[in-house]
């Protein structure tokens, strides 16, 4: 491709970008005009202020802005109106993101020196680095901020022919417009007028990152690092590579030098904390995805990191509020919703629950799980109700109800709807309906992994506990891979089947002894078990001190953190009894038993339930 032919019309460049055309054809058009031929060879004698001042400009190029930046001001103070030092100046605030005052400075500057070759290139890296905004409505018009982007580094190079960092944006705009090739061309072309141009090394190693070809990627990077031995974009480009290639210790390496050099980038900090996670380095990790927010708050990847680390220990509020954040920097991240509403159903939060499942209501993607975790939201709700008295009049289990026979209807297959009917049915005493799903799900339900685990959630919800373990140990037989066993591992914890989730954990281990995520996983067991001994013996002091009512909660908060226990249950049987609710002590003392059969005081709890009955009458 001749990009001085592109180059020798701005006239037709900027028409065609005007009309939205694609690259080739802009290139085709470009290509047939060379009437301004002459025009572009003369005004190759006006210099751009680069030229001028290069020491200035390759401290601006090295990212070095706040040094080139004291340079400036110390040559305005003898020289107030040098137009090449008031050009640097605005290409440096351009590439420290400083874009209101560099466009105030420019909107006045451009009036007075149109012809001025850095001022255009500074406009361009404005409406380039808008491209990265936050801001909606920058959002909303990426595409032409990118047209004028190009534009403006067009009028650059058509007023000096030789603005290799002119070329080079141009290339970097039209990567993001999604033409790698005609990208490459322009790096290639800054090169072949500074062959030691090391940011169109970097560039070109990017584009073939992007296309897999890492060797020669890395082959560019190291190209970077030749001319610029200080380069931390080149060595946060190598960490890159290097995950890619699964040597995350190299990586991490090539990475913290980048991170050092230049501990602003937000990119840098949130792959060292990525990377800090591979090794098991949570509290480096962090560390890392908090300095990343600080630097630059309108990045989402260290928000979700966050997330991910919170959730997995149990702080499911703060890592709801990272993903909220996440979303309000990028609100088609329906995945976070979907995350949000699924914890804040599992803590009991049942308005936000309900917020965000209803955002994904009739979303091609997430609509089942979203009709499913109303449903389910609405069964917890109406759960918590507190006895079951007039259970049935709840105006949460009719919704719950709509919410299942809508999607069985459009879905009549899915196990999960059936099994959300079985628990509703379960909790409003619709033996019949509730058995009727049950023996759908057991004949429907095939030989796999995901069947096999819904299978065992039905069982446990009719309370057949013994089928509900057998079941879900049976699903570790189906599970094939690392992510098999991390996904039953996932969902047995959810259901407070710990011991089988260990067991399917070790089995990842087994298969990748370096696995972090299952590593966590027991980790989490662990702590769950220690947390919820720790509020059961809470709740054991609770009732010694006549507190019975604190007793019940935090039985149930020892419950929500492992499992329930023949102790758990015997305790808030003991509790409603002193709290004269005869229903609730006679339902946990019949499950203590249930758990217990051969409990020494069996006969003792037996006559207190029958006595219990003729009092809750």
């Amino acid at each position: 491709m001749n990009y001085k032919k592109l180059i020798a019309s701005s006239i037709v460049v900027i028409a065609a970008l005007s009309m939205q055309v694609n690259a080739k054809e802009l290139q085709a058009q470009v290509q047939k005009s060379t009437a301004n031929k002459a025009k572009t060879v003369q005004s190759a004698s006006v210099k751009s202020s680069t030229q001028v001042y290069p020491a200035i400009s390759k401290l601006i190029e090295y990212n070095h802005c706040e040094e080139a930046d004291e340079q400036i001001r110390q040559l305005l103070n003898l020289k107030p109106n040098d137009i090449n030092l008031l050009a640097l100046r605005t290409v440096s605030m351009a590439k420290q993101h400083k874009l209101d005052p560099a466009q105030k400075e420019l909107d006045k500057l451009l009036k007075q020196y149109p012809k001025n070759p850095t001022l255009h290139y500074a406009q361009g890296l404005v409406y380039l680095q808008r491209t990265t905004s936050s801001d909606v409505a920058y959002i909303k018009n990426t595409q032409g901020l990118i047209n004028n982007s190009i534009r403006e580094f067009v009028n650059a190079v058509n007023l000096n022919s030789k603005y290799y960092e002119a070329y080079n944006a141009m290339g970097v705009a039209t990567l993001k417009l999604g033409n790698k090739s005609d990208a490459v061309d322009l790096f290639n072309t800054a090169l072949k007028i500074n062959p030691s141009f090391a940011t169109a090394y970097d560039n070109i190693g990017i584009v073939e990152m992007m296309n897999g070809n890492l060797d020669s990627a890395e082959n560019y990077f190291m190209k970077a690092m030749k001319y610029n031995t200080h380069n931390p974009t080149a060595w946060y480009h190598m960490a890159q590579v290097e995950t890619r290639r699964g040597n995350y210790s190299k990586a991490l390496t090539w990475v913290n030098h980048s991170v050092h050099v230049n501990p602003n980038s937000s990119p840098a900090l949130t792959l060292q904390g990525e990377l800090y996670l591979k090794q098991g380095n949570q509290a480096a990790a962090i560390n890392s995805f908090k300095k990343a927010q600080i630097v630059k708050p309108e990045n989402s990847r260290p928000y979700l990191n966050l997330a991910t680390i919170y959730e997995n220990r149990a702080d499911e509020e703060f890592a709801m509020e990272q993903l909220k954040t996440a979303i309000a920097i990028n609100p088609n991240y329906k995945e976070g919703k979907l995350r949000i509403a699924n914890m804040a159903l599992h803590i009991r939060k049942y308005d936000q629950a309900l917020d965000y499942y209803s955002k994904l209501v009739g979303d091609s993607d997430y609509n089942d799980e979203a009709i499913v975790g109303l449903a389910n939201t609405y069964y917890e709700m109406a759960k918590e109700r507190g006895n079951n008295e007039g259970i049935t009049t709840n105006r949460e289990v009719y919704l719950a109800y709509d919410y299942i026979n809508q999607a069985i209807e459009k879905c009549p297959q899915d196990l999960k709807l059936h099994l959300a009917k079985l628990k509703l049915a379960r909790l409003i005493h619709q033996e019949p309906l509730s058995r009727d799903s049950l023996n759908y799900i057991i004949q429907a339900a095939g030989n796999n992994l995901m069947d096999s685990v819904i299978k065992g959630e039905a069982y446990l919800a009719m309370g057949r506990e013994k089928d509900a373990v057998y079941t879900f140990e049976n699903a570790i037989n189906f599970s094939n891979s690392v992510d098999d066993d991390l996904y039953l591992a996932e969902i047995l914890v959810h259901n407070k089947q710990f011991r089988t989730a260990r067991l399917a954990l070790q089995k990842a281990l087994t298969k990748d002894p370096d696995n972090i995520i299952a590593k966590n996983g027991i980790a989490y067991i662990n702590l769950c078990e220690t947390k919820s001994n720790e509020f059961f013996d809470i709740a054991q002091r609770e009732y010694q001190q006549n507190n019975y009512a604190s007793a019940i909660e935090y039985c149930n908060r020892a419950i929500d953190f492992y499992h329930n226990s023949a102790q758990i249950a015997k305790l808030k049987a003991m509790s409603y009894e002193k709290e004269l609710n005869y229903r609730g002590a006679i339902k946990y003392y019949q499950q203590y038993l249930a758990m217990n059969p051969n409990a020494a005081d069996k006969i003792d709890i037996n006559k207190k339930i029958e006595k219990f009955k003729d009092k809750a009458q």
